[in-house]
């Protein structure tokens, strides 16, 4: 039987690269959104990370969502430690001037989202 100790929902990621310095940090002023978001999506899909923040909208039921704390608790540190990696990449990949004002204390999601807003 399989418990959240021994086999989690959710295991920790480990980045296979580092933010390419060929791919121009986002910035409003550009107006580049779309064009970053795929190659953020790309990015994180490379991880196995892209579906806490990316699903097809016809299926938002495939983002990875924050496990109970009290019944996975394993899953749950493991939910926090890749979403942390997970905003520490959109933290590398955006301007200095996108930086002030970063949503970073709470999930990727709402990271991204307040970017895209």
């Amino acid at each position: 039987m399989s418990t959240d100790a021994s086999y989690p929902c959710i295991r920790p990621a480990k980045l296979n690269a580092h933010w390419p310095s060929t791919i121009p940090l986002f910035d409003r002023a550009t107006g580049e959104f779309v064009k970053w978001s795929n190659k953020l999506e790309i990015f994180l899909q490379q991880s196995g990370l892209d579906r806490y923040i990316f699903a097809p909208e016809n299926k938002p039921s495939r983002l990875i969502i924050e496990p109970d704390p009290v019944a996975e608790p394993v899953a749950y540190a493991n939910w926090l430690a890749n979403n942390d990696l997970i905003i520490g990449v959109i933290r590398a990949a955006v301007s200095d001037a996108e930086q002030e004002g970063l949503v970073t204390d709470g999930t990727a999601k709402e990271c991204y989202n307040a970017l895209k807003a």
